[in-house]
This record gives C-alpha cells, structure tokens and sequence, in this order.
C-alpha cells in the first residue's frame, strides 16, 4: 500500500531516521530588534533543490541571505516537538514536550499536548518568554504550544477542538472582531480547516493577519506555522500537484508577510527566518510488528508512535520469569528488515528524549529500569 508519511510516520521499534530541514535567514545590517519566524510544515531541503517548484519568495531569501547546508530535527520527529524546539533551542528532554498525541501513564489521560496550558505543557523558557521579558511585543499565529501563554500579545494559539479541527474558540473574540474590521475573515480558517483543498487559502488568511500585526504592532518576535503543506502531503505525498501547490502557496504567504516588513519600515531591523520542522517520504509497506510481542499478552503495553514502537511493561510483568522471552523477542525483532535500531530505556537520553522518571508523558520504558 501506498503511504505518504512525514519522517516519523513507520510503525517500527523505535527508529531513528531524523529528516532534513532547513532555514533561510534574511539579516539587515543594522542591529536586530524583529525576528519573523516562518515554519513551513514538512518544508524538507530536497524541496528546495527541486527547480520545478514555484518558489520565488524563498529562493530570493536564499540569494541574498544564508542558507545552511546541513540541519537535522529532533525524535520524534513530528510537527510538536520540532516546533517547541525551534523556539526553545532544547530537545524534548528538556522542554517535555516528547510527542503530538500523548498519554498520562499516572492519570491514563490521552490528549494532544497543544490543547494544555503553554504552561503546562512546555517544561522550559521559549523565545516568547524572552522577548517579553525584555518589553517586546510577541505575537503568534497558529503556532503549537501557545494556548494561554502569557507571553504572547497577540495569539491565534494551535488548539483543536473535539472533531481535531482548530478551535476558534481559543482565540480572543475581540481579536477576531478586529481582524474582521481590517478585512481579514479570521473565522474562515477554522471554516475551511476540515477541507483539505481549502487549507492553503486558509494559510494565506493567517499570513494577512500576521501581516496586519507586523505593521501595525512591529513585534519583538512573531510566530507562525504554515500548515497545509503537512496536510497535502500526508494526504497525495511530496511530489503530487496539489503537495507542491500548497508549498507555492506558502511561498506566496512569506511574500505576503516580506512585504508587511517593508511596509512596516523595519527591514534593516528585522531577522527573517524561514524553516521548516520535517521532510516526508513516500513508502509502499507497512511493518507490524505487534505479532512478536503476542506471547507475552498483556505483559507488556506497546504504544506506536510514528516510526518507532515503545514497548512497556505492564504489572504482570515479572522480570524472572519473563525477562528471558522478552529479550528473545527483542533480538527477533532486531532481525525484521526495516527495523533500524532497538534502544534499550538507558540510551532513550542519546535520542534527546527524557528518562521514564523525568516525564510521565515518555512511553515504553520499564519502571525497573531493566533494558527495553
């Protein structure tokens, strides 16, 4: 079967395969007091490199800036954690945010961690923090992990709702009332976000409102994830029409807020950044490898996570008795083709992800510390 899947979307026993991104960074001469960071979900290098792609507004950022010939994202490598790195420059160790969805192993809670308060769900300081701290205005535009943060003047914080849709409900009504009144129809994001074909109008919206808030309030920092471009490639894989439509359409978005900036008087003042948090493959298979662990039954829990399988113990578990099978099947498992690497819980740290005792949110490590 077919798949279109983003660098950690395998079903393996904890794979490490850590996609490509990158960031152009437009600098002015003067001393910096803006920075504008542009994520573009799923933006990998190889886009970059692809001549057939329609993207003026980045391919000008990369000529007259700098362009890094080598960056590398964390693990797991999904859209949450990458982002709640780019702007707390620390792995999920340490800013505890270890994946999208995730379970409470103490409360046995499942929730997408960006519906938590900021507060709550990230463990460390972020760029927000810093700029306000230091009297800057902050903004932020569908960017994960923002929900209440208080550190953020002007917030379309990344929420869903019960259908896993955005939530307009988190925004501020007398921001949306103010966008409205500028002609931004704020509103239609969340209309249109169900409706795949529609997301990249969507994400046009959001960058106008970014733009609104650059010229009128020229923001110490401003945040905002450019989403369809994750959706359609899920959806079709990179390299279909409506994949690189939607990644010509973001191109359209950093012109639309480049613009803003020179609007605003604030070039030769203004860090321009724009990245991305992942690549995507396309694979033909899919590996299950929860057969193996069938003779242990409900010994063991196993939580799959895009590319990697956790595997925990359960209180049935006895080492003495069952540690001897489980370590069989371990090293049947290390045999399965496609399966790179099974980290035992001691080397979870090497990964940048956070011990079984350090976040209750870490899955497939045994209470005991005994290899996994």
């Amino acid at each position: 079967m077919r798949k279109h899947l983003s660098c950690s979307d395998y079903s393996l026993f904890l794979v490490l395969v850590l996609a490509s991104s990158f960031a152009c960074t437009c600098f002015g001469e003067t001393k910096t007091r803006h920075v504008v960071l542009v994520s573009i979900d799923g933006l990998a290098d190889f886009h970059l490199e692809n001549q057939d792609l329609e993207l003026p507004n980045i391919r000008e950022l990369i000529s007259t800036g700098v362009w890094p010939d080598h960056s590398i994202t964390v693990f797991p490598s999904v859209t949450h954690p990458s982002h709640t790195s780019l702007v707390t420059g620390v792995t999920p160790r340490l800013h505890g945010v270890v994946g999208n969805r995730v379970r409470n192993r103490e409360t046995g809670e499942s929730f997408h961690i960006t519906n938590k308060p900021r507060l709550e769900s990230v463990q460390v300081k972020t760029l927000f923090d810093w700029a306000k701290k230091k009297g800057g205005m902050t903004a932020a535009f569908f960017w994960p992990e923002t929900k209440d943060d208080p550190s953020i003047d002007f917030n379309i914080p990344e929420v869903f709702n019960s259908d896993g849709n955005g939530d307009i409900d988190s925004v501020s009504p007398s921001l949306i009332e103010e966008l409205n009144s500028a002609g931004i129809p704020i509103e239609l994001y969340f209309e249109w976000y169900p409706i795949g074909y529609l997301r990249p109008a969507g994400d046009i919206l959001l960058a106008q409102a970014a733009a609104y808030a650059i010229e009128r309030d020229k923001p110490a920092i401003l945040a905002i994830h450019l989403q369809s471009t994750d959706v359609l490639q899920h959806a079709y894989g990179p390299g279909h029409y409506m994949a690189q439509h939607a990644l010509t359409v973001a191109d359209h978005c950093v012109g639309i807020i480049r613009r803003s900036i020179e609007r605003a008087g604030i070039s030769d003042e203004t860090v321009l950044i724009i990245t991305g948090d992942h690549g995507f493959v396309t694979v033909e298979y899919d590996l299950n490898l929860g057969p193996a662990f069938d003779p242990l039954g409900d010994k063991v829990r196993l939580s799959p996570q895009g590319w990697a399988l956790f595997v925990e113990t359960t209180p049935r578990f006895s080492p003495e008795a069952d540690q001897p099978l489980l370590a069989k099947i371990l090293e049947e498992v290390k045999a399965v083709e496609g399966v790179q690497r099974v980290f035992s819980s001691d080397h979870f740290p090497e990964l940048g992800l956070p011990t079984y005792e350090e976040n209750r949110l870490i899955q497939g490590q045994y209470k005991d510390g005994t290899p996994s």
